[in-house]
């Protein structure tokens, strides 16, 4: 039976569908190419994007780290500039006391060498016995008092004084003993006795009398007592300081 349906392809839309049918695969390709591109072309761009956010973070922070390194420096600078200062004064300072430390030792040496030129003139003409050159007293918080008592003789044989001190507080005719913690003495030529005591309270002596007892000739010595201003922040303990005894003598 005769096929009757009608035939209405051209000759041209018959060329077209082989050529179709033969690249299908190359279209899909294609578009598989378009379509993988627009999606690289947008990872890298938003890549590029987070990197220039995170470059500018990583700049401030480091911007903050290098401003707080340059205040430390500074800080270092200014301490550094401190210790040198104080270090060069501290050197000045070390110089003036060994030059004035020298010059002391000069000055003690020529006194000594003094000293010793006028003790041997004194020899030569005969010495001069044990005195009592010097006294001093000098008034401590809390009703103490301290003393410093100089001792001196030039002996033609060079020979020693020797003995033992009393100092005696006399008002009208009552008389206290100073306890002393050394009251010996033994010199060829000078020595100085220190010490302390605590005044009773209410007495207020007239006269200190200094006796020198156990030598060829006992030496006394009285002085006129007078109270100056009390000296504060002594280094001693007054609790340590002997008290005095009345004397009946």
């Amino acid at each position: 039976m005769p096929n009757t349906e009608p035939n209405d392809m051209t000759a041209d839309d018959k060329k077209k569908m082989p050529f179709l049918k033969g690249n299908t695969p190359l279209a899909i390709g294609a578009a598989i190419l378009v379509l993988s591109s627009g999606l690289l072309g947008y990872s890298v761009g938003h890549r590029q994007g987070l990197t220039v956010v995170g470059f500018e973070a990583d700049a401030e922070q480091l911007v903050e780290v290098v401003q707080k390194q340059k205040a430390s420096l500074e800080t270092l600078n200014k301490t550094l500039n401190t210790a040198t200062q104080e270090r060069d004064l501290a050197v000045s300072n070390a110089n003036d006391l060994y030059l004035a430390m020298n010059k002391a030792r000069d000055e003690h040496t020529q006194a000594e060498n003094l000293a010793t030129l006028y003790r041997e003139v004194l020899r030569q003409r005969g010495g001069m016995p044990l005195s009592i050159q010097h006294l001093a007293v000098k008034p401590l918080p809390e009703n103490a008092f301290e003393y410093q008592l100089d001792l001196i003789q030039v002996s033609p044989s060079k020979g020693r004084a020797s003995g033992s001190v009393e100092l005696r507080l006399i008002r009208g005719t009552e008389i206290l003993v100073v306890p002393l913690a050394d009251k010996n003495f033994n010199f060829e030529n000078y020595e100085r006795l220190t010490g302390r005591w605590t005044m009773p309270k209410g007495f207020v002596p007239e006269f200190m009398e200094v006796r020198l007892t156990g030598t060829s000739k006992p030496v006394t010595r009285r002085f006129s007592w007078s109270k100056g201003e009390a000296i504060e922040n002594q280094s001693a303990f007054l609790s340590e300081i002997p008290q005095t005894e009345a004397n009946a003598n």
